[in-house]
């Protein structure tokens, strides 16, 4: 009898370590597993980061791009218009008698677009 309760005590009391071993071993895992999921969101965060920037930068690309376009376009107008007003400033200025400073701006002018 003595023997079966000591058989009896030995088993408890393994039984109960292994009860402590799984529950610290489920423990680890929890953990584990929680560590896991943070690296994979800071990971997926990582990864987005350098995805937006991207985008970013191609919006701005595109944003520069047609300001550029516009603003070449509105240079190449007035280049060719130039010419043309330059032209009918002179024709209405020759009935009237302009200052020097705007004769001579008119004459640089003349200068400017005979040496194109």
């Amino acid at each position: 009898m003595k023997e079966l309760y000591d058989l009896q005590d030995k088993f408890h009391s393994t039984e109960s370590q292994m009860k402590e071993i799984m529950s610290e071993y489920e423990e680890k895992m929890k953990e584990e597993e929680y560590q896991k999921m943070e690296t994979e969101e800071r990971h997926q965060v990582m990864m987005t980061q350098p995805e937006n920037h991207i985008a970013d930068q191609e919006r701005d690309i595109i944003h520069w791009k047609t300001c550029f376009s516009q603003l070449a376009a509105l240079a190449n107008g007035a280049i060719d218009e130039v010419p043309r007003m330059l032209k009918e400033a002179d024709i209405s200025l020759m009935f009237f008698n302009p200052p020097n400073a705007v004769q001579n701006f008119l004459n640089h002018c003349k200068y400017y677009d005979s040496s194109l």
